[in-house]
Order: C-alpha cells, then sequence, then structure tokens
C-alpha cells in the first residue's frame, strides 16, 4: 500500500513541475519554434531539471547582462531584424559574453560574439591587430556572427543545431546526427547516450533557458525581467564617418558625454583613436548623431589647428 502512495505522489509532483514550467515561461513555445524545436522538448525530463535547478541564478544573470549591455541589445536585435534572422538569436551574445564587448575568453577568444583570431580575421576579414581589433566591435562582429549562423545553417537546416554548432562548429554536429542517426534534440543532448559533448549539452540549453526568460515579457504580463530589454535600452549605436587619427576623448567632449561609454561601444579601437584610415567610422549612440552633425564639422573648419593637436593626445 505505501508502495503506491509513494507511486502517486511521485506523479503528483511530477505533473506539478510541468504544469509549472508552463506556467512560468509562457514564451517556452515562441522560443522553442524560433529554434525549429518541438514544442514537446519542453516536457524533456533533463530540460526541465536544467530550468529548474537554474531559473534563479539565470535570472540573476540575465538582468546583470542587459544592464550591461546598454546601447548593445537593442543594436543587435535591430541587426537581426534587419538581415532576416530571428531576435531570439541575440541570446547566444548573451551566453557568450553576458554582453560585454571587451570579453575575452582563456582560450584568445574575444567580443560579444567571441571569435577566435582565425575565424575572425580569415573568415570574415575583420582586422585583429595591436591598436585595431574589430572582433570587438559592436556593429562589425555583429554582421559577422550573422553571416556566420546563416552559413552553418545552411549545412545543418535547424536553428537549434546552428546554434549548437556556434559552440562546438559544424563538423562537431553533423558527427553527433551520424552517431545518434537522428537530428532530434532530445536525442543528441541525452546525457546517457554521449552523443554530443558535455559542454555543447549544457550550451544549447542555457540559450534556451535565457530566451525563455527574456521573452517571458511577450506573454505574462506580471514579468517584468523581459520588459527590462525595452525600459532599459530605448537608444542603440549607430556608425558615423570621423577623420583619421580621430581621439575618442575629443568626440565624447563633441557629443556632451562620458568617454567611458564611447570607449565601450569602441572597444575595438585599442588606444583609444581611430586608425589612419580614411573614412573610418565611429560608433556613437544614435541619440547623439544630430549633435555630432551639428557641431563636429563646425568645430573641425573653425579651429583646424587645435583640433589636430587635441587629436594626438
Amino acid at each position: 500500500m505505501n508502495f503506491y502512495k509513494i507511486l502517486i505522489i511521485s506523479l503528483f509532483f511530477t505533473s506539478f513541475v510541468h504544469a509549472d514550467i508552463r506556467s512560468e515561461f509562457p514564451s517556452y513555445s515562441y522560443v522553442l519554434t524560433e529554434f525549429d524545436v518541438d514544442e514537446r522538448f519542453i516536457d524533456n525530463q533533463e530540460f526541465k531539471n536544467f530550468v529548474n535547478q537554474n531559473k534563479r541564478a539565470y535570472r540573476k544573470r540575465f538582468i546583470n547582462a542587459v544592464k550591461r549591455g546598454n546601447l548593445i541589445v537593442p543594436t543587435i536585435k535591430k541587426m537581426l531584424y534587419q538581415q532576416d534572422i530571428s531576435p531570439v538569436f541575440l541570446y547566444i551574445s548573451m551566453v557568450e559574453s553576458a554582453f560585454d564587448p571587451k570579453a575575452k575568453s582563456r582560450t584568445g577568444a574575444g567580443g560579444l560574439w567571441q571569435f577566435t583570431v582565425d575565424t575572425g580575421s580569415k573568415e570574415f576579414n575583420l582586422h585583429v591587430g595591436n591598436n585595431l581589433d574589430e572582433r570587438y566591435d559592436p556593429i562589425r562582429a555583429t554582421n559577422s556572427a550573422i553571416q556566420y549562423l546563416y552559413k552553418m545553417n545552411n549545412n545543418l537546416g535547424a536553428w537549434y543545431l546552428t546554434a549548437m554548432a556556434y559552440n562546438c562548429g559544424n563538423g562537431c554536429v553533423n558527427r553527433s546526427i551520424a552517431r545518434a542517426k537522428s537530428r532530434d534534440l532530445a536525442t543528441l543532448i541525452s546525457s546517457r547516450n554521449g552523443h554530443i559533448k558535455p559542454e555543447t549539452r549544457k550550451y544549447i540549453k542555457k540559450i534556451l533557458l535565457m530566451a525563455m526568460i527574456g521573452e517571458n515579457y511577450l506573454f505574462k504580463q506580471d514579468d517584468n525581467l523581459g520588459q527590462m530589454m525595452s525600459s532599459l535600452n530605448k537608444d542603440s549605436i549607430t556608425p558615423v564617418k570621423v577623420r583619421s587619427g580621430e581621439s575618442l576623448t575629443y568626440l565624447s567632449n563633441i557629443l556632451n558625454m562620458d568617454s567611458y561609454y564611447l570607449k565601450k561601444i569602441n572597444a575595438h579601437l585599442k588606444n583609444g583613436k581611430v586608425p589612419p584610415r580614411h573614412g573610418y567610422k565611429v560608433n556613437i549612440p544614435t541619440s547623439k548623431v544630430p549633435m555630432f552633425y551639428k557641431h563636429y564639422t563646425q568645430n573641425n573648419r573653425s579651429n583646424n589647428i587645435g583640433y589636430y593637436k587635441y587629436a594626438q593626445r
């Protein structure tokens, strides 16, 4: 008799957890669909365990990342929309770098999308040097990441496989599919089968959970975390053309803004100056664009000598 009581209690608890995940994250259907994952994956026991074990910690990570991603988050979302890729791929960058444009891994990968030197320079022609490293440019790196995602998806044919390949590579995912004899996500990431390495199993679950947290506000009125994406990030980034050798400190004075924030969105300019290239662009807040065009050319014309001295500092 006791056995049956335990079984009934166990079944009740399991169904409660099942219902709780669906009600807590009504965004799950949208997120899974955007990643080409069957909606029934929400019932996968390993994924449910991962969500329940990590949701609190990941909410804290989400808050910190979005606060750090001021200007950056709306810029990435806009670029994803413009290039016809789902905005949920924003969460790959969140997992990779927590929206820190200066992020650098122990293996040397850098920037919002954590490109290696070889991938950045050879694959996407990003300049990587001592004074200029375009892997850390939010605009150029995001454009390269979108190209990279499309290229992998053309080979793999499903966005969840593409997200996994961002972590371990196309070859890794294709070999895993061959071992599993299946493209089913639950089969590929099963810890019992070991079809793909543990890091990648965790990686795709992290992305899906972060996306469910971030997109919840679209479906749940009392969820305030996702709304931070809108309320804290009303501005974005716009590249503007400046003279070669221009100083970010000079530009921050022209724009009446803290040089720290200007350097943050221009982390690729290692010495705080524009490289000696004709017509190179610098990232500025979109809200500052009118001020830039009003004052930048005028100041340079009226004080050419002083400008050149200032720019060399």
